[in-house]
């Protein structure tokens, strides 16, 4: 029978989110600001309390410019902004009735007193450890060198975020039993020679922590390592890292140092257990000091993905150690290079020009799929390269190439061109253009976008 319109219009007007379980309407409500959920209280008396339940309390950076533009622009002192700034946030937890299981915290500085919010946190840090909390995230934007560290000791955490803060613990404060992911961003302490006990800690996040290294974490099940320096030493130890699956190392500087030893056998000759390897800016400089081995005597044989930004092509030492990592890593599946012609450049214009890949030792890179190319800019070790991949991968579908913005059109079709003449050891190989793929998330790559084909 046909539904009556009485019923379709009580079945369109029907609340069905209202008759959804509790705990997924605190899921809902946990992806909404903190601002738009408590919100949600006005909506009838079945939703007035939702929002005291939902586990994550996110006061980021959009938080603090909504209550700014909205509330606190008339108050001239930073002091009293960051009391009225708090304020809100303890009427938040005052009547939040569950569980807190994750809390962030985002303060500019340019607008509040952060001395007055330390002062606050010292407060929280009781209640949060009554409330079982779990993972938290303490971001400010610039280092305050005068406050005192927070005792976190009391936290049971397994997630730890501190951005531009110092560092809250020395080894005989440390209770780091229970985390597995910490991520330390410009953080500041006399870290020396410390030695912090994380048992379980899985995945360790460094970004422009001077003086602060792997090193200074006793963590035997560390699985993923993301480090961003500014500077690096030719003494950089790797010792400890034997058990890693995922190691990210971006260096922002030029790395100036002497050695005689080979930094890519140094630093990867014990990397046999990682499956993902990616690298960035002059870190490829680093590992290329003191020469490269045709491959490494201990092969990466875990190795799956693995992700070079930032390449200089013009630098054929650097082109050396590329292509020592390639031939290292027998199981490779994917391949994604990007390169940087604006990175200081070492050139050799005769042998540039000339340059042409070895290829007297048999290598078969027997499970490459797929090679992404962003930046192509047509030098001859670029072209060189892709005649290689394309002469050594049996199992290669398709190599997606995004050309240098600076290359002119028909230079560009020149290349194609040749390409398209290079032998392949896959039938299935296809070579594809591709326009401005987003380069980094945690330097891997967005894949790709296919634009055109040129086969």
């Amino acid at each position: 029978m046909a539904e009556s319109s009485t019923r379709r219009i009580r079945r369109l007007y029907e609340d069905r989110i209202s008759e959804l379980p509790r705990n997924l309407q605190e899921a809902i409500l946990g992806f909404l600001p903190i601002q738009d959920a408590v919100k949600t209280s006005i909506l009838s008396k079945k939703w007035r309390h939702c929002w005291t339940m939902t586990p994550h309390l996110i006061f980021d950076y959009h938080f603090a410019n909504y209550r700014m533009l909205n509330k606190f622009i008339d108050f001239k002192d930073p002091e009293l902004r960051a009391h009225k700034f708090v304020t809100v946030i303890n009427k938040v937890l005052l009547l939040h009735n569950g569980s807190i299981l994750k809390f962030s915290l985002d303060f500019p500085d340019y607008f509040f007193s952060n001395r007055i919010i330390h002062e606050y946190i010292d407060q929280w840090i009781p209640l949060l450890s009554r409330k079982g909390i779990k993972q938290l995230t303490l971001q400010e934007s610039s280092p305050l060198e005068d406050f005192t560290t927070h005792d976190l000791s009391s936290l049971d955490l397994t997630h730890l975020t501190l951005s531009s803060v110092w560092f809250p613990y020395t080894p005989e404060l440390g209770r780091f039993t229970c985390l597995t992911n910490l991520k330390l961003v410009d953080a500041t302490s006399n870290f020396g020679k410390s030695i912090f006990n994380c048992p379980v800690l899985e995945k360790l996040t460094l970004i422009l922590c001077t003086g602060l290294f792997h090193t200074n974490f006793c963590a035997p099940n560390l699985k993923c390592l993301i480090q961003v320096y500014r500077e690096i030493t030719s003494e950089y130890s790797v010792a400890g890292l034997e058990n890693l699956s995922e190691y990210y190392f971006l260096l922002l500087g030029y790395p100036n140092m002497q050695t005689e030893a080979s930094n890519v056998v140094k630093v990867l000759d014990g990397f046999y257990k990682v499956k993902r390897f990616s690298i960035a800016m002059y870190f490829l400089k680093y590992l290329a000091a003191g020469g490269s081995p045709y491959r490494l005597s201990r092969p990466l044989s875990c190795l799956k993905t693995l992700q070079i930004s930032d390449v200089n092509f013009c630098d054929l030492s650097v082109v050396s150690c590329l292509l020592c990592l390639i031939r290292s890593a027998p199981n490779l599946c994917k391949l994604h290079i990007k390169a940087d012609g604006n990175l200081m450049k070492e050139v050799d214009e005769e042998n540039l020009k000339s340059y042409c890949i070895d290829d007297s030792e048999d290598c078969t890179i027997d499970h490459l799929e797929i090679v992404t190319f962003a930046g192509f800019e047509g030098q001859r070790p670029e072209l060189e390269l892709v005649r290689f991949l394309l002469g050594h991968s049996p199992l290669l579908k398709i190599m997606s190439i995004d050309c240098s913005e600076d290359i002119e059109r028909d230079d560009e079709l020149t290349m194609a061109k040749e390409m398209l003449q290079y032998s392949r050891a896959s039938s299935r190989a296809q070579i594809r253009r591709i326009n401005h793929p987003n380069m980094y998330k945690e330097f891997e790559f967005n894949l790709w976008k296919t634009d055109e084909m040129y086969v």
